[in-house]
């Protein structure tokens, strides 16, 4: 059985005062947790989370949380965020994710964080969950800028089998790996990545992005890390327990940085892809009636409450839950750890509005890496914002989501369909898509002064609503389509073979 670890060893931070004082670019670590809720950890200020995250937390508090840090209201579409340092409406990933049958991936001229790190000579490496699209080898991970993969292309995968519809995703260096049945995912992911810190010490500078398969459904959890939470019953025991054994390979980790002295050159960003989900989200298939059998309420107004929802993740103290464009949805649970950030900062909350999209011209700005390649991005970099501490960003506004509704493509976002963030203002729309813009329809809220977003300012604050739908406005013309399903017209994919090489099993690879 193996041990959990709740990181013995004590965090030694060096004396570096900034980031232009270190000698050699830093070691940079971007670790995304899958359906993590705000309150589904117990660092954030006041905590009223059941869940231990011990290693997590010792992190957050040695380094910045970040109390306004924004995601994208599901899966793909934040992970694209951070890849490419655009808004997911330059793309078309603005309605769903990328699903295991789309003929469709993040587009070749979107640069990746990892090609940007790994022209600047950093060595790169990928171990988790993709979701970005798989369908032909080139959108695959070594062909995006990763010298290393490990994990599965998909999502919500069985925790123990790694079986999605009947067939294995599991793979090393974008090929099929059988024998590893049987191994609950966040200890494989959390061996990959000790031994990766381990064999890349002294060898030079180093990019690990490390998302998570926890805590995305189905709920599963090793029973050593079930029987630590013996007041907990039901959904909230299980993801309690999965939140947990993530936090205790964290340790893993972190243990591993430590024996090998590279905690004192690193950057570690934390994030969640978005907030924990009101049911148990996508474990139920991907047959053509899923989408309707889920029933997404799109005409609802306001998303259920609650402290716990039926997947048993928390997003308190804010309403709303995954797909939903009210900040339970999109606030992530997030803290920036470096040894050079100054003492001063360290331990604190930081308040400014911040973006996923933010990290990729933060990070190479650290790193030194050009972005020339990249097309334009919207993403800023924040490190001065976070050395100065505070409410201070250099971002003023964030388009949340804009969902390409009444038309023929299907949205998954639940709830009305669009939101705009502007300062301390975020107005919550039904629809606001080409010739569908009902303005009747806004919820007008000071998330600054209303975080639970529970006083409607709208009727209150007619100017200051037509202001902020005006960059809605803006960003909805900046919007392309969604993304077609069959790209190259390679139909859709499913499980393959199966094959000899395959161990006699199902498994999922590019089709076409």
């Amino acid at each position: 059985m193996r041990h959990i670890f709740f990181l013995a060893a004590p965090l030694v931070l060096a004396k570096c005062s900034a980031a232009t004082s270190s000698a050699t670019p830093p070691n940079i670590m971007l670790v995304v947790a899958d359906d993590l809720g705000f309150n589904d950890v117990d660092f954030q200020e006041p905590s009223h989370s059941v869940v231990k995250t011990p290693v997590l937390k010792k992190l957050a508090t040695s380094g910045i949380r970040l109390q306004n840090h924004h995601v994208q209201p599901f899966c793909s579409p934040t992970r694209a965020t951070l890849m490419t340092g655009r808004f997911v409406l330059r793309y078309g990933l603005q309605n769903t994710v990328i699903w295991p049958q789309d003929a469709w991936a993040l587009p070749l001229n979107e640069t990746f964080l990892s090609r940007n790190l790994q022209d600047a000579g950093y060595y790169t490496a990928f171990f988790g969950k993709w979701h970005l699209g798989l369908y032909k080898k080139e959108y695959l991970p070594l062909q995006r800028g990763y010298d290393e993969q490990y994990g599965y292309y998909l999502g919500g995968e069985d925790y123990w089998t790694h079986m999605r519809n009947g067939a294995l995703d599991w793979h090393s260096n974008d090929t099929l790996t059988i024998n590893q049945n049987g191994s609950y995912s966040a200890d494989l992911i959390g061996d990959v990545a000790s031994d990766f810190i381990v064999r890349r010490a002294g060898k030079g500078p180093w990019f690990m992005y490390l998302p998570w398969q926890s805590v995305h459904s189905p709920l599963e959890a090793p029973d050593e890390y079930l029987n630590m939470y013996p007041d907990l019953t039901g959904s909230v025991k299980t993801r309690a327990a999965m939140v947990t054994a993530m936090d205790s390979n964290m340790g893993r980790v972190v243990d591993a940085l430590n024996r090998t002295g590279q905690l004192e050159n690193l950057v570690l960003v934390f994030t969640a892809d978005n907030g924990a989900p009101y049911g148990d989200a996508f474990s139920a298939g991907d047959d053509p009636a899923m989408i309707e059998a889920l029933a997404f309420s799109n005409n609802k107004t306001r998303p259920p409450g609650g402290m716990h929802g039926g997947g048993g993740g928390s997003n308190y103290p804010y309403s709303g839950w995954k797909h939903w464009v009210f900040e339970g949805g999109v606030r992530s649970a997030a803290f920036v750890y470096s040894s050079l950030l100054p003492k001063s900062i360290r331990g604190t909350v930081h308040h400014g509005l911040f973006h996923s999209v933010d990290w990729l011209p933060t990070l190479t700005g650290l790193a030194g890496a050009s972005t020339t390649k990249n097309l334009p991005l919207d993403g800023v970099d924040i490190w001065p914002a976070l050395l100065q501490g505070g409410t201070t960003s250099p971002r003023t506004e964030i388009p949340v989501d804009i969902a390409a509704c009444g038309t023929k493509d299907q949205s998954i976002v639940d709830g009305p369909q669009a939101a705009m963030i502007v300062g301390d203002m975020k107005v919550i729309v039904q629809c606001w898509w080409r010739d569908s813009k009902d303005p009747s329809t806004a919820q007008l809220y000071n998330i600054t002064a209303d975080a639970a977003e529970l006083h409607d300012l709208s009727a209150e604050e007619p100017a200051l609503l037509k202001s902020v739908l005006a960059r809605l406005d803006y960003w909805e013309g900046q919007s392309v389509d969604p993304y077609p399903k069959d790209q190259d017209n390679c139909g859709e994919g499913a499980g393959q073979g199966p094959s000899p090489f395959s161990g006699g099993l199902k498994f999922w690879d590019s089709w076409c």
